[in-house]
């Protein structure tokens, strides 16, 4: 597999740069990847600002820990993706003391509603309904379904059960659905 392969020679020069610490190549690849790691920790926390945070701390580990990981990166964007991910979840931890969580039984209504449904909304609109679901379930949601984490890695990141993160899970889908219903039905 060759070295940083999802990298262009460019973005290779100045993570190479990076890598023995010179301050302006950190500059550029901060200012470079900045989008990626903001889009990835806004999708796990609840303000804007508390996402900053955890982009700016996941910097800090990344410019720390380049020049031990640089010799056997193959994939520098899965490399940040996964370190951006584990830091936005210890904000997330940090932070689930000011979430209101409900409980697992809280929301008895029947949330059955067509597959179909779902294949029809655009992507800005489902990240839209998103947002709205219980911080939790948004978290776990984005876990499984987007980074591909199991129950049992989702468990151990937020400190829950293998069966609470499935339930939490089930229970986002399906108030996924009954959002895109009710939104359907109001166009």
């Amino acid at each position: 597999m060759e070295w940083l392969s999802d990298c262009t020679s460019n973005e290779k020069h100045w993570i190479e740069r990076c890598a023995e610490r010179d301050p302006k190549a950190q500059q550029w690849v901060f200012r470079h990847f900045f989008g990626l790691a903001m889009g990835i920790s806004i999708r796990y926390l609840p303000s804007h600002a508390t996402a900053q945070e955890a982009v700016n701390d996941s910097f800090l580990k990344i410019f720390e820990q380049l020049p031990r990981q640089l010799a056997g990166l193959h994939s520098f964007k899965s490399w940040m993706r996964a370190l951006v991910v584990r830091t936005a979840i210890d904000y997330f931890r940090k932070e689930r003391k000011n979430f209101v969580v409900t409980g697992l039984d809280a929301h008895h209504e029947s949330y059955a509603t067509p597959d179909d449904a779902v294949d029809s909304q655009s992507v800005e609109e489902i990240l839209r309904l998103l947002d709205k679901l219980p911080p939790v379930w948004k978290v776990i949601f984005n876990l499984y379904e987007v980074e591909g984490y199991s129950h049992e890695e989702i468990g151990k990141m937020l400190g829950i059960s293998t069966s609470s993160s499935r339930v939490y899970l089930a229970k986002s889908k399906a108030c996924l659905r009954k959002m895109i219903t009710i939104q359907n039905g109001s166009h």
